[in-house]
């Protein structure tokens, strides 16, 4: 399998979708790894959940589709997540493999409160039945960045 580099299919998202590249630059893996399951911003604690999965039904191509990835942050007290919080770009760990994308808001936040949910489309052909780690960086009104991890999230498929 060969090893996607996260810049690389960040400039190749971006140049398909017409956006530019986020201001900030791209965490070293290990600081990826390491980011914390929980993080303060905006006066409220954070956290992440993700699902992912591949589709294999019966219209899919004979290896099944792409990988998507649904996060889910979440206020510690069950509030909605501030407004002022955004996020900016997901990592998902495979081992030594990293992919990288631009996080979309498929879903109005009216829709989906007190959850702020994202949306990862068109990663790798990884699984179904591994686990992977999933990063989000956010950041809240005024620039302050931090990235929040779930760890152990099992991609699973549709057949």
């Amino acid at each position: 399998m060969r090893r996607l580099r996260p810049g690389l299919i960040a400039i190749l998202v971006l140049n398909a979708c017409g956006g530019s590249s986020p201001t900030a630059p791209t965490p070293l893996p290990s600081d990826l790894a390491a980011a914390p399951t929980r993080v303060v911003l905006a006066g409220k604690s954070l956290s992440l959940d993700a699902s992912l999965w591949r589709d294999f039904m019966p219209v899919s191509p004979p290896d099944g589709k792409p990988l998507v990835a649904g996060l889910q942050v979440r206020t510690e007290d069950g509030s909605d997540v501030p407004a002022t919080v955004r996020a900016d770009m997901v990592w998902v760990l495979n081992g030594a493999d990293t992919w990288s994308t631009l996080p979309r808001e498929e879903r109005s936040r009216q829709e989906t409160a007190p959850v702020y949910e994202l949306v990862a489309r068109d990663g790798p052909k990884w699984g179904p039945g591994i686990t992977v780690d999933v990063v989000v960086r956010l950041h809240e009104a005024g620039g302050r960045k931090s990235l929040l991890r779930v760890a152990n999230r099992l991609i699973q498929g549709t057949f």
